[in-house]
Parts: C-alpha cells; structure tokens; sequence
C-alpha cells in the first residue's frame, strides 16, 4: 500500500506510529507532505519514512490521510484534488463529508475518522463515518487501520462529532484528572514517580474493568464503597467540589467549539 500523509502532527503522528509498531504500514510504504520540504524531512526522519517535495505524487497513492489542523484543510484540498486521490482519511475536526467532498474529485472516496492519541500505544478509540458511495473495501481497510490501534466504531457524522467531544478529547481529560491525583499523592506523602504511577494504573484499571464486566460505571463504583468507609467520605468530597459537573461541562464546552467550527 502507497500511503501520503498531509501534514503529521500530534494526531497523524500517532496514527503513524501505531500503524508502523503494528506492521499495518511497512516504512516503505508512507511518504509524508508537510508545509515545506525541511518540515517534510523532519517528520519524515522522524519516524524513519519517506518524503515527498510537491503534490504530485498524489497519483499515485493508494491512500492520502490528511492530518492538518482542520483550517488548512481547504488549501490542503485545494493542492491535492487536481492529481485525483483516490482514497481519502480526514483526521480534521469539525470538517465534515460535504466540505471534503465539495473540493475533491466525485470519484474520491472519503472516510473521516476520529481518533485520540491513545492510538499510538494501541488503546485508541476511534470513531469513523463516510458518506453512501464510499465502497465496502475502502470501509473495511479503513477500520482495519484503526482497529490495529485499538477499538473502531463505524456511526453517522453526527455522533462522530459528538465522540470528537467524549473520546477524541478525552485523554487530555484523563490526563488533567491523572496529574490532580497525583498531585494529591504527594500531598499525603508519596513520591512524585509512585504518586503517578499509582494514578495511571488506576485509571487504566478502571477503564479495563469497565469494558470487560459490562457493568454500568455506578454499579462498579457502589462494589468499592463500603458504607462509612474512605471511598465514598472521598467521592463525597470530590462530588461536593462538583467533579461531576465540571467533566460534564468540559464535553459540552468542546462539543459547542466543535459546531462553532464547523460553520465556520
């Protein structure tokens, strides 16, 4: 497979190296555009691929994952449709099917997805949405991608947009609540290393029990919390804080940007 990625920043990087630690892509196979030729290099070095100096090499690829900050996404579009892709991924955000498919050729196939960057160590959830004509092989190679990265859910562009708020967000969440937790650590005595490993793993292993059991979040938290015990005196205080509403507030604030920047 010929694969050109556009751009390659955080996201894209991601998507690289987990398809590359997974054996999806051989090394061989991907060449990366970035803004200039030095960028292209760079990120090309980086993770031990090819580069590319213009567009046209376009033609010739089997698959073009365009992995830009979504307002360059028009101008990216604007340079490539001219060499007829033939299969396009979108990473963007808030860029939907019709603005893709509006500036590409109407025999391109597109797929937008919605990854996170725990795709880069093979925990990856990622959502993915493509319009009726796009074929049941370029569909099914697209969640082969993904899959290797985690877990894959194939849904319509409104829930995309929506998980784009939940999961494509997420991380950055987990993160802020796994630094608090250990800054709590610390606080009661821990060293800073056990204070966030002791974080990580909890959330890991919460995440895991979760998925495995099938049981709804409620059901797992009432099994650890003994009546007049340390759990729930803590879910208290946290509640008290208003945890809840804040992490419910966050996704609601980061689904509206999301519509803000799809009118855009």
């Amino acid at each position: 497979m010929n694969v050109i990625i556009v751009g390659c920043g955080a996201m894209g990087g991601a998507v690289l190296s987990g398809c590359l630690e997974k054996g999806i892509w051989k090394r061989r196979e991907v060449k990366i555009l970035s803004k200039n030729e030095k960028s292209s290099k760079e990120k090309a070095e980086k993770y031990g691929v090819f580069y590319i100096k213009d567009e046209k090499e376009i033609e010739e690829a089997d698959v073009v994952l365009i992995a830009v900050k979504p307002h360059i996404v028009p101008s990216v579009l604007d340079k490539i449709s001219k060499y007829g892709p033939k299969h396009v991924i979108s990473l963007a955000a808030a860029v939907t099917l019709s603005d893709l498919s509006k500036k590409l050729p109407k025999e391109t196939e597109v797929v937008r997805v919605m990854p996170n960057t725990p795709a880069s160590v093979g925990a990856g959830m990622t959502a993915i949405t493509c319009k009726d004509n796009v074929s049941e092989k370029f569909l099914e190679e697209t969640e082969k991608i993904f899959n290797a990265l985690g877990e894959t859910v194939v849904v319509t562009e409104k829930e995309l947009d929506a998980l784009g708020a939940l999961s494509g967000s997420g991380p950055g969440y987990a993160f802020v609540i796994m630094d608090a937790l250990s800054d709590a650590g610390v606080e009661i005595g821990l060293s800073r290393k056990l204070a966030t490993k002791a974080a990580a793993l909890t959330l890991y292993g919460a995440g895991k029990m979760a998925l495995e059991t099938k049981k709804h979040p409620g059901e797992l938290r009432d099994e650890v919390t003994s009546p007049g015990g340390t759990t729930i005196t803590g879910i208290h205080a946290m509640e008290k804080a208003g945890i809840r509403t804040a992490l419910k507030d966050g996704v609601l604030a980061a689904f509206q940007k999301t519509k803000e920047m799809s009118k855009k």
